[in-house]
């Protein structure tokens, strides 16, 4: 349900550019999670967190036992860290300009050895056949985009936040100084690996437009006559569900004392009495005004929704963190769609992509076909056409 989307920025992670076979484009770097780290030389595995985009006005961060974790749709979907070092290096490798020499007509020799010898056209050929559309397929959105979306300070910042993210990440899981990264994973400077992250960047913008692009009038008048609501002041009991620890609660416990806290509230007890009573049993918060997309889950919305003022819960509403008793406090009046449809837009995209997983390749093939792309090498156009019948 849109509701559950959390406002937040891409940042993410990243997904690869398909290597025809199964490599994809990576998507934002920002938001990536490292459970658990492995020798490099061996395999990364991570978690990653799916960057979603903010759609919520979301007040504070007192919202401890209410807000849902979120990181699972704005910046998906994912790939890792590793996989995208890898791809950059490839990147690095076979087209950066000061590692590859000019030549003639491809036929110089570029190494010999016991009397054999690798020409440039061997090379070239061998690499094209692993790597070359990957590479290619950087390069092109990297031209594009750049055009789209000039450096500006945003940019600049948040991709400079994600280079010091990952220098501490392997700092503090490998021991790798920042030349130790830099060099690991063939840039040759720390500018190398920050205009990475910037074709990075601006191709999850284009993603990001492209989804909202997707959403229709009729989505949004509909949406806004729904599920738009004013801003609602509420507090709330929880009792949480603990299965492991010692003192914990089962979910049928909760919801047992749960009903217990309401059935003590209809007998004529006050809030502040029942909290003072179970005050060492539940958590007892005050939320201030929330919006309709606030990052809440959808399950105590809803029950914010429809509560009239002065009222709370009849039965104890469930979310992931255990049960709750909400009081509605006060309601602003609904906002306009003037006021609001950017955000109406943003759930609905968020929720577009979430539909989608491969919303993100379909993005970046329809940017390039707005390019004009095509190929004079047919094994490359070949081998891309392959690729975007993945995505039909």
């Amino acid at each position: 349900m849109a509701k559950d989307v959390k406002k937040t920025q891409k940042t993410n992670v990243k997904k690869e550019e398909k290597k025809i076979q199964p490599k994809k484009e990576i998507k934002s770097t920002k938001k990536v999670v490292i459970e658990e780290v492995v020798d490099t030389k061996n395999t990364t595995k991570e978690v990653v967190k799916k960057e979603k985009k903010k759609v919520t006005k979301n007040k504070g961060e007192k919202l401890s036992s209410i807000i849902k974790t979120v990181d699972g749709n704005r910046w998906v979907i994912l790939a890792s860290v590793v996989g995208f070092l890898i791809a950059t290096l490839l990147f690095r490798c076979i087209l950066w300009p000061d590692r590859i020499a000019t030549l003639k007509d491809g036929t110089q020799p570029i190494a010999s050895f016991t009397g054999e010898t690798i020409t440039a056209d061997e090379l070239y050929e061998k690499m094209k056949e692993h790597y070359s559309v990957n590479v290619l397929l950087n390069e092109i959105d990297n031209i594009i985009l750049t055009e789209k979306y000039p450096d500006n300070d945003e940019m600049n910042t948040e991709v400079s936040e994600t280079a010091e993210y990952y220098f501490n990440i392997y700092e503090q899981s490998y021991g790798y100084t920042k030349e130790d990264f830099l060099s690991n994973y063939g840039f040759a400077s720390e500018n190398d690996f920050i205009e990475s992250l910037k074709l990075d960047y601006r191709r999850n913008k284009y993603y990001e437009s492209y989804a909202e692009g997707l959403v229709t009038d009729k989505q949004i008048d509909k949406y806004y006559k729904d599920e738009v609501f004013g801003d609602v002041d509420s507090k709330h009991i929880l009792v949480k569900i603990d299965k492991d620890s010692e003192d914990g609660l089962s979910d049928e416990e909760a919801k047992k004392l749960a009903k217990e806290i309401i059935s003590k509230l209809n007998g004529g007890k006050t809030w502040d009495e029942v909290v003072s009573e179970y005050k060492d049993q539940i958590v007892n918060e005050e939320l201030g005004y929330q919006a309709f997309n606030a990052s809440l889950e959808s399950s105590y919305l809803e029950e914010c929704k429809k509560l009239e003022v002065g009222k709370y819960s009849k039965t104890p509403v469930l979310t992931s963190y255990g049960y709750h008793i909400v009081y509605k406090i006060d309601q602003k009046d609904k906002p306009s769609l003037e006021d609001v449809k950017d955000d109406v837009v943003d759930v609905l995209a968020a929720d577009i992509k979430n539909d989608d997983t491969d919303l993100y390749y379909k993005a970046l093939i329809a940017m390039r076909k707005d390019a004009k792309l095509e190929f004079t090498d047919t094994k490359l156009g070949d081998e891309y056409k392959e690729y975007t019948n993945n995505y039909k």
